[in-house]
């Protein structure tokens, strides 16, 4: 027998290490099962057995193996004749033959290597022999089929080559330079803004879990919604070169769409109150409110439009409506295409110039830009995107008049969800009438629309002198909501007037107001008002101040928002975990999300502290910060992968950047898994739930492997 030295196992990934496919041919069933026991635990390779002489060739074409193993006594056809079928056959003159023979017979061996074969051996040989010569011949087989492929696409791109020249070469050069500083610098901006970013969501959305009054709560949120809204500026950014280079990714998670629509309209609240304008949605009853889809990027699209009309608008209101889009719905495939409006009452568009909205970097005029700032970016952006959620963006507008821009999208329906409270007719306040005095037409129809779904009465008026005349003809109502921004003068007049009309009859008021009023204010505290309902209008608080008129509810209560956490995670799910983090701050959230489910986490600043925590005992899951002085959190990783080779914790990488390839080169240094600063709790609880499992099947496997047989 040839003694060429063989490797049983590969040192590493060598040219050829691809699968191997081993196709036996012998009569004997003994032998083919023989030879399957010894290749049964092999990683990588496939074996097939064929007792069918006559059927070999026809075998081969079918499963192209990289090597085959050739009985030499056959009925029928003998084994030799087989050989030279093999290397007459173009689709199998190369694979690698492997003759078996019953004896070592120089004649037998000599015949056979003439016939074509590679290797002779005498059956049934040794195991480890066995699977080295299969090895050995179905790795130089790969590789001479990589190296033929290899030479053909060489010949090819010699032909591209001499087609280019050196100032091509350089050019792309210089081009491939610039890429990389633009994205090493887009990257860096997002983990500068993004580590601090993730501090204020961290900690308002804790804050938001304790006690706290209403007015509280209210600030609180804004601040939250606030700081969500400069992340999505941070990912314009990022966006932006995304969108030039077609790479953006999309999520489709559950979301509601009354509270996206009120986040985005809260952002803006400032500016539109500021001007005295008002501002308010008005949402289709018959819209799901419980959808699927992208709703940061959707709250994006809303905060960019709705916040263009308001810095376009002097006088009058900022309205969104929505209703659903039947022409593009698609109920067979559980998607909703929803038809999205902002109408503004500003200074219009010429038809001439409407062309120039969704460019790069363009103004309609470029002295807007003085007057009214801006870069023009934020329309391509929302435009981009519509187009990308399926839907698509245009625009309605008369110089003078107003602007309506348009957009649709199309939303996944989530699985049927009990209906919300605020959509369900509410016994406590049936039957009720409610006078309603506001000077915005929108307004009154958004108050109306949610009143009568609550079996609410409501007598509209615009003018205080109109309410004043109905009352007088003895006209009753059970409260008041009264616009605190009269026109026609003081709000606390208003309400001064209408209680005198009464004759001093008790009603409760409720205050409708664009702007925030301090607890305890002294005018309405004369007037014994309490109840404030803030502009844009919330269906929630709506209800929820009402309730409070009638009494169905208690008034200001200490209330707590509070995350949405599996509280008992760490309890059915028990795991030692350390987080590395150099920021203090980060430190702290992440600790506090963590304590909110149950772990209490170890801590650590660098890579350095996590190889000496490791030292002195062991952790389930390591959140690693990566960028961190002395060593940062990929060299960590590399360092737990060498020393740690077998039950080495799961490490998930924590970044603050979010530029294409950076989840690639946490996993390639040993990470498990990757998650993108402001850590999103319910990103954080996915993880831990992910992994979390896995590490209780490991340790039961490992109990059940240690119990005595």
């Amino acid at each position: 027998m040839s003694q060429a030295p063989f490797a049983v196992e590969s040192a590493g990934n060598l040219p050829g290490d691809g699968p191997t496919m081993v196709l036996l041919v012998d009569d004997q069933a003994m032998v083919g099962e023989a030879v399957r026991r010894y290749l049964s635990n092999l990683p990588r390779l496939d074996f097939h057995f064929c007792s069918n002489a006559e059927d070999a060739v026809q075998v081969a074409n079918r499963i192209q193996p990289t090597v085959i193993l050739q009985d030499l006594v056959m009925p029928n056809i003998d084994g030799l004749s087989l050989v030279r079928q093999y290397r007459a056959n173009p689709a199998t003159k190369d694979i690698p033959i492997i003759v078996l023979s019953t004896k070592e017979d120089p004649v037998t061996k000599s015949d056979s290597f003439a016939a074509g074969a590679n290797d002779y051996l005498v059956k049934l040989p040794d195991r480890v022999e066995l699977v080295a010569r299969i090895r050995y011949h179905s790795r130089a087989y790969s590789v001479q089929l990589q190296r033929d492929a290899a030479y053909r696409a060489l010949r090819e791109s010699q032909q591209q080559l001499v087609d280019s020249n050196t100032a091509l070469i350089t050019l792309n050069q210089k081009l491939e330079d610039a890429t990389r500083a633009k994205s090493d610098f887009l990257a860096n901006i997002s983990h500068e803004l993004r580590t601090p970013m993730n501090g204020i969501l961290g900690m308002a959305n804790l804050m938001l879990d304790t006690e706290m009054s209403v007015e509280q709560q209210d600030f609180l949120t804004t601040v939250r919604t606030s700081a969500d809204a400069l992340l999505a500026i941070v990912n314009d950014v990022l966006d932006f070169s995304k969108i030039e280079s077609g790479r953006i990714d999309l999520e489709e998670h559950p979301f509601e769409l009354h509270r996206c629509l009120e986040e985005a309209l809260e952002l803006i609240a400032p500016n539109t109150s500021s001007k005295n304008l008002d501002l308010g949605y008005i949402l289709e009853d018959t819209i799901q409110d419980r959808l699927k889809g992208d709703v940061t990027r959707l709250r994006q699209i809303l905060v960019n439009l709705v916040g263009n009309a308001a810095k376009f608008t002097t006088k009058g209101e900022v309205v969104l409506t929505v209703s659903q889009d039947p022409g593009e719905s698609q109920p067979q495939t559980n998607t909703v295409s929803l038809h999205f409006r902002v109408r503004d009452t500003g200074i219009g568009i010429p038809s001439n110039r409407l062309d120039r909205l969704f460019k790069s970097f363009s103004q309609v005029d470029s002295s807007t830009t003085r007057n009214f700032g801006g870069t023009g970016l934020g329309l391509v952006i929302s435009k981009r995107l519509c187009e990308l959620m399926g839907g698509r963006m245009w625009v309605e507008s008369e110089p003078g008049v107003g602007s309506t821009f348009h957009f649709t999208i199309l939303f996944g329906v989530d699985a049927p969800q009990p209906t919300p409270g605020w959509r369900l007719a509410q016994q406590g306040l049936a039957g009720k009438t409610v006078l309603l005095l506001e000077d915005s037409s929108t307004n009154r129809q958004i108050i109306a629309q949610y009143a009568g779904r609550w079996g609410i009465r409501v007598i509209n008026f615009s003018r205080t002198e109109e309410a004043l005349e109905w009352l007088r003809s003895g006209g009753r109502a059970d409260a008041a909501i009264v616009d605190l921004q009269d026109p026609d003068g003081d709000g606390f007049t208003r309400v001064r007037r209408l209680l005198t009309c009464m004759g001093g009859a008790p009603m409760p008021i409720v205050f409708l107001s664009s702007v925030r009023l301090r607890a305890g204010d002294a005018s309405a505290r004369d007037l014994d008002v309490s109840l404030f309902v803030y502009k844009p209008i919330r269906c929630e608080q709506l209800l929820a101040t009402l309730k409070r008129a009638f009494g169905d509810l208690e008034g200001p209560s200490k209330v707590g928002k509070g995350l949405q956490v599996d509280r008992s995670l760490g309890e059915r799910l028990p795991l030692s975990i350390l987080v590395a983090d150099d920021n203090l701050v980060n430190q702290k959230v992440a600790s506090a999300y963590l304590n909110k489910m149950g772990y209490r986490a170890e801590l650590a600043s660098n890579g350095l502290e996590v190889l000496k925590a490791l030292e002195t005992r062991s952790f389930d899951l390591i959140f690693l910060d990566v960028q961190m002085p002395e060593m940062d959190g990929c060299e960590a990783a590399r360092k737990i992968c060498e020393r740690w080779v077998t039950g080495r914790p799961i490490m998930i990488a924590v970044t603050g950047n979010a530029m294409e390839g950076d989840r690639e080169k946490c996993l390639e240094s040993g990470m498990d898994d990757y998650i993108a600063k402001p850590i999103r709790v319910h990103e954080l609880e996915a993880i831990l739930l992910r992994y979390g499992t896995r590490c209780q099947q490991a340790k039961e496997q490992a109990v059940i492997g240690a119990a005595p047989v």
